[in-house]
């Protein structure tokens, strides 16, 4: 019997990290796509809940209160209705084509296999930036990653910096950062997979 291709609608199982990486993914993949012109709920209001859920995954990281904790999965709940909504509006539109519903960014029961989890991010390379006090990270691109985190700590501390994300393998800026202080810095890739393990460490003299 020939498989009907859809759209995968279970979002409650993801991680928080890679629940902001699909919803991403998807947003970015269905604006301006000629097959869903027209998608229910709109991909504004989709990107408003997850810029609100981003917000307060990072205070929960930061902070890490009982409180903030609650207002981020609070604020996760209705992210994940609206994907649902968005996977009946994109398996409704394509009908079982792959293709299609390929183009929408949704995991489909298609394509199980086709993208893995990222691989440990590789080549780091930090040099000085353009004023004082700034750093400039580079890094390998990887294939089928749309997003990356990176942290940074004083050579020696314990404790990183709060997790910042970049879509681009080249050109990162960190900053301020003390100057005569050497850093370390550490990267890892995301996709609708997973997340990759986490880089070796590059090291820089903060100049």
């Amino acid at each position: 019997m020939a498989i009907k291709f859809k759209a995968l609608i279970g979002f409650t199982r993801m991680k928080d990290d890679e629940l902001m990486v699909t919803a991403a993914t998807i947003i970015g993949a269905m604006t301006d796509n000629v097959h869903f012109e027209q998608p229910t709920p709109t991909l504004e209001s989709v990107q408003e809940l997850l810029d609100d859920f981003s917000a307060k995954l990072s205070a929960a990281r930061r902070r890490g209160s009982p409180e903030e904790t609650a207002l981020k999965n609070e604020s996760r709940l209705p992210l994940e209705a609206a994907l649902r909504q968005l996977a009946y509006y994109v398996n409704g539109t394509a009908d079982g084509h792959l293709s299609t519903l390929l183009s929408s960014g949704f995991p489909t029961n298609g394509a199980n296999g086709s993208v893995q989890v990222p691989l440990k991010v590789e080549s780091l390379k930090l040099s000085d930036g353009r004023q004082s006090g700034q750093v400039r990270l580079d890094f390998e691109k990887q294939r089928n990653v749309l997003m990356y985190e990176y942290q940074y700590r004083l050579q020696g501390e314990s404790d990183w910096s709060e997790r910042l994300v970049t879509s681009s393998s080249r050109a990162n800026i960190i900053a301020p950062l003390m100057v005569a202080e050497r850093y370390e810095v550490r990267v890892r890739a995301l996709n609708t997979q997973g997340t990759g393990d986490w880089s070796d460490n590059a090291n820089i003299l903060v100049r």
